[in-house]
């Protein structure tokens, strides 16, 4: 009975992301050939010249969810080995449905190389389902830290999930704020700035501006005690995301940006910005204005206010867009906290009279 009560959301999911899947390889704004045009000589022809670290990491990325889904629908009826098996043949077979039905789409490629890292991109979400009982333990320690450190207000079930979308931001490579009109500051990890390669003030401004929107935004729904080990956690952690998303979509020699000294002097003076007493007693401004001043900068810089052009069938377009709405999120949410609290007031004054 566990079983088959456990299987229907898993199966819903799984329905919904193939079908998303689906929609993601199939969209096409140019046109259709016909059936006439539909083959599967694509997967005689040789490698593409070249491969972008982009092109791989979305292919793999995007039917991660997918084997792992499958493979953990197939395990309620079968072992894990088989069905770790069947779930990579699925999402190969899926895989390359869907590219031979981009044949007849004359915007769309099919690549006999991305039905490969679709099928790996399977076999690996379909491994993942090995750690699945200590996925859903790390699910459980996160929520009770959560209500450890986190104030019991509605606003603080949606700040995880917005790191959450912050953290998807990042696969844009340029600071959310930056979103739209900054372009890549790349530099070989050995480089440091020089006449050649000098500071640059947007990137770091650009930075700068986003550490303490998403710092004072965070610190809007702690804890008392909690504020200053949860900024260093963040730091932490934000540092790390940036680093771990220019490895897999640069060069190593172009990773340097991230390590740069504008990134690291960003971060240091944001942090010091952050324990400031009188910001941190009114982070809650602090957070509103400078998402404000987010949007005020996309406004003036950017060739877009609410949707960038990029595609969302890719992890970098995807991040765009992710960015571009991010701080208009934000902004709701403490919108939405700060209308809770005002109705909240007079019931509290009334009790105490």
């Amino acid at each position: 009975m566990a079983g088959q009560t456990d299987s229907r959301p898993t199966s819903l999911a799984l329905g919904l992301y193939a079908l998303l899947i689906a929609f993601g390889s199939l969209y096409t704004s140019a046109g259709f050939l016909g059936l006439g045009a539909w083959s599967l000589d694509f997967l005689l022809q040789p490698p593409p010249r070249y491969l972008t670290r982009t092109d791989i990491s979305t292919n793999l990325l995007a039917y991660m969810p997918l084997g792992y889904l499958l493979a953990r629908r197939l395990a309620q009826r079968r072992g894990r080995g088989a069905a770790i098996l069947l779930a990579t043949l699925a999402g190969a077979g899926f895989s390359l449905c869907m590219e031979s039905l981009q044949t007849p789409l004359l915007d769309r490629i099919a690549s006999n190389i991305d039905a490969g890292l679709n099928a790996l991109g399977s076999l690996l979400g379909a491994l993942l389902t090995l750690h699945h009982q200590r996925w859903r333990r790390a699910g459980r320690r996160l929520r009770r830290w959560r209500r450890d450190w986190f104030a019991p207000t509605p606003g603080a079930g949606l700040v995880l999930g917005l790191l959450g979308l912050w953290a998807l931001t990042q696969f844009a490579l340029v600071p959310m704020p930056g979103a739209g009109w900054l372009g890549l500051h790349l530099r070989p990890l050995d480089s440091l700035p020089s006449d050649a390669r000098p500071f640059n003030p947007l990137w770091f401004a650009a930075v700068l501006l986003e550490m303490m929107a998403l710092g004072a935004f965070m610190a809007s729904w702690l804890k008392p005690g909690r504020y200053v080990t949860a900024m260093l956690l963040l730091f932490l952690l934000a540092f790390a995301m940036k680093l771990l998303t220019a490895t897999l979509l640069l060069k190593l020699n172009a990773v340097g940006g991230v390590l740069s000294l504008e990134t690291l002097a960003a971060f240091l003076l944001a942090f010091w910005l952050l324990l400031v007493p009188r910001v941190s007693r009114h982070r809650r401004r602090v957070a509103a204005v400078l998402l404000a001043g987010i949007l005020a900068l996309r406004g003036l810089y950017a060739d877009y206010l609410f949707w960038p052009r990029a595609s969302v069938f890719n992890v970098v377009g995807l991040a765009k867009v992710v960015a571009s709405f991010w701080p208009w999120l934000a902004l709701g949410v403490l919108a939405a906290e700060f209308l809770h609290r005002t109705r909240r007031r007079p019931g509290r004054s009334g009790a105490g009279r």
